[in-house]
């Protein structure tokens, strides 16, 4: 499960003061807990939740025909330290970048990394002290060894001498204080329109409504769904802060030009 799969890995929400909540049964809760995550988990750009995977990385050089990378970033043209011209892709010259003379080992993982669970290398346990996370995203080796570049993609990631190599780890964003908050309170309203419970804060079509010579008008609540929003004050001041502008997913940045700086992330 990841930032792009159907399903986020979010914890069971924990609405306070909602007596609808308390009221309804644990498989009403786990089914309304679903569908308020998986909401607001799109709507906030799909940026929430720490779920664990399991990849089997193949280095960008792994070509059975010989032709070059299988996959990855285009050739760069560049000049060696010989003055020759060279076509380069990332990590396949010598150099980390145009800002590191010095080779990284590495391989990249689809981030933000939280915890390297388990890393295999031919069916055995590498150690955790073998290796290091940097950019949230980059495994990197560092014990004088490197990493495989052509693993058997078919064999068991546990099989001893099987040649496989695969790494378990965590990725997502903590739901942290206030996205837990924005969640228990959406789960809280879900529950009340599915138990027809009385103060239900929903938004509904009702344009208007007179009674008693009194009339009172409503915003349509396709107003907020167009701007990726619920209607609810508490839920949609979380989403505006952590995603203002309604992107679908959490956003990057790619430059030819630009070599990030390399920080180290985990342990």
């Amino acid at each position: 499960m990841g930032l792009h799969d159907h399903e986020p890995c979010w914890p069971p929400p924990a609405p306070e003061c909602c007596d609808a909540w308390d009221q309804a049964s644990p498989e009403l809760q786990a089914r309304v807990g679903k569908v308020a995550a998986l909401i607001l988990h799109r709507l906030s750009g799909m940026q929430y939740g720490v779920c664990e995977v399991t990849v089997r990385p193949c280095g960008m050089d792994c070509n059975p025909g010989g032709g070059g990378p299988a996959f990855g970033p285009p050739f760069t043209p560049m000049i060696n330290t010989a003055g020759g011209w060279i076509n380069c892709w990332s990590g396949g010259c010598g150099c980390e970048s145009a800002c590191s003379c010095c080779h990284v080992c590495k391989t990249t993982l689809v981030g933000p990394v939280q915890e390297i669970v388990e890393v295999r290398v031919d069916g055995q346990v590498v150690p955790p002290s073998a290796y290091r996370v940097d950019n949230h995203r980059e495994l990197v080796r560092v014990d004088g060894l490197c990493w495989p570049t052509c693993p058997d993609l078919s064999a068991p990631i546990d099989l001893p001498g099987g040649g496989a190599f695969g790494v378990t780890y965590t990725r997502g964003l903590p739901v942290d204080e206030a996205a837990g908050w924005a969640y228990a309170t959406y789960a809280c309203e879900l529950i009340k329109a599915c138990t027809n419970t009385s103060g239900c804060r929903l938004p509904k079509r009702i344009q208007s409504i007179t009674r008693e010579g009194v009339t009172m008008s409503f915003i349509d609540p396709l107003d907020y769904l167009d701007q990726g929003r619920t209607g609810l004050p508490e839920v949609d001041q979380w989403l505006m802060a952590v995603n203002p502008y309604g992107l679908r997913q959490r956003a990057r940045v790619l430059s030819p030009d630009y070599s990030t700086p390399r920080r180290t992330t985990w342990p």
